[in-house]
């Protein structure tokens, strides 16, 4: 069990100004928990607080709704009582655990407590914590083996040379995307089939299934968040080679493809956005000004969770193209894995790369400024244009 410490009468400076990576941790495990509503917190917490045993290593105390929201929203630059957020931590454990959720990326207790005490994330290179799942501990020390990517797919036949639950899970993404190819000549895209490189063509066929969207974006805005304006532009100076009829088919595939973010069961889609995508000259001025007001108005939404990470905390922190983690709706279905790069997309298929990107893309949420911090850039940035 964490030792409680009652450090609230911090001043709010040195350690203090640190609690936003205690916040964006939270939010990103409340984010996985459903979000868990400061309501159901309030309730369940107090069910929790009946309980003679520590819940997962913390004596819960009860969490009202307005200490929730306080936590999670509060003024970053005080730092809270460890009893009340290990509380809150272990009450949205349970909120997931309870509805079903997947708890295996959830940020660890060891390490909230990390970064609770240090008072600001980690540096990318260093060591974790003995706190910190095994999973995180590969992926920060065994770099992605790019050979064990395929970038259309391998024979659903060819076993990985591991064995027990791991192969297993390794052999059902072989199998997953063997299958996805071979229904992506039925799938709803083939009357774009001309513009899809065949790379795509797998991601294509599952984002209509699909129950979760994670996405890093280094230097673009999300295709299912691009205004047409901004994706003509883009598709424009990527695809400058190709006839202006071609890039026209191109957009019109990108905006088809939003329509799954209309539809009344709509996927849960999280964009983690590099901050340098978002630079404007004074020729794109007019475009990002309603490319901003689109991510605004798609922040208030739901189902859509939009975060900004500031420059300095993604530079040395990944690959120079998209991460997209998806999610299918079937739970018994494995998570993929899309790397998406100027010429070709990567499927990776082998556990321990995969581990290596989910746990990337968490800690470039965590780094990331929390939700409403992250709007209220965007409308900064937005007043500035």
């Amino acid at each position: 069990m964490v030792t409680k410490e009652r450090v609230e009468g911090m001043p709010d400076d040195g350690r203090g100004s640190g609690y936003q990576s205690v916040i964006a941790a939270l939010e990103y495990n409340r984010f996985l928990a459903g979000p868990a509503p400061y309501m159901k917190i309030d309730k369940v917490s107090f069910e929790l607080t009946t309980s003679s045993t520590p819940i997962r290593g913390v004596q819960v105390v009860h969490i009202p709704k307005s200490t929730a929201h306080e936590l999670m929203h509060g003024k970053p630059s005080r730092i809270r009582r460890w009893d009340l957020v290990a509380s809150l931590w272990a009450t949205i454990f349970e909120i997931a655990e309870r509805d079903g959720r997947d708890t295996t990326e959830m940020i660890s207790l060891e390490e909230l407590h990390m970064h609770h005490q240090a008072g600001w994330p980690p540096r990318p290179d260093r060591t974790p914590t003995a706190g910190i799942t095994h999973a995180f501990k590969e992926a920060q020390h065994d770099k992605p083996d790019m050979s064990t990517t395929v970038p259309a797919v391998r024979s659903p036949h060819r076993e990985p040379s591991r064995s027990g639950p791991t192969s297993r899970l390794e052999t059902a993404r072989i199998q997953l995307l063997a299958e996805t190819r071979e229904r992506g000549k039925q799938a709803w895209w083939q009357p774009y089939r001309t513009v899809v490189p065949e790379y795509f063509e797998i991601y294509l066929t599952l984002e209509p299934e699909l129950s979760v969207i994670k996405t890093y974006a280094p230097n673009r805005i999300p295709g299912l968040l691009q205004t047409e304006y901004y994706a003509h532009t883009m598709i424009s100076l990527d695809l400058a080679d190709i006839s202006p009829q071609h890039q026209a088919r191109v957009v019109e595939l990108r905006m088809r493809r939003q329509e799954i973010l209309r539809r009344p069961d709509p996927p849960q889609l999280w964009a983690v956005i590099d901050e340098r995508a978002l630079r404007t000259t004074k020729s794109t001025a007019f475009m990002m000004r309603s490319q901003l007001k689109h991510l605004i108005k798609l922040a208030r939404l739901q189902h859509v969770t939009i975060q900004l990470v500031p420059e300095r905390s993604a530079e040395h922190a990944v690959t120079e193209g998209p991460i997209t983690i998806i999610q299918l709706t079937e739970t018994h279905k494995p998570n993929l894995i899309y790397l998406e790069h100027a010429a070709y997309g990567l499927y990776p298929h082998m556990s321990k790369d995969v581990d290596y990107f989910v746990h990337t893309f968490g800690n470039l949420a965590i780094k990331a400024w929390p939700i409403e911090q992250s709007i209220e850039r965007l409308r900064s940035m937005l007043g500035e244009l």
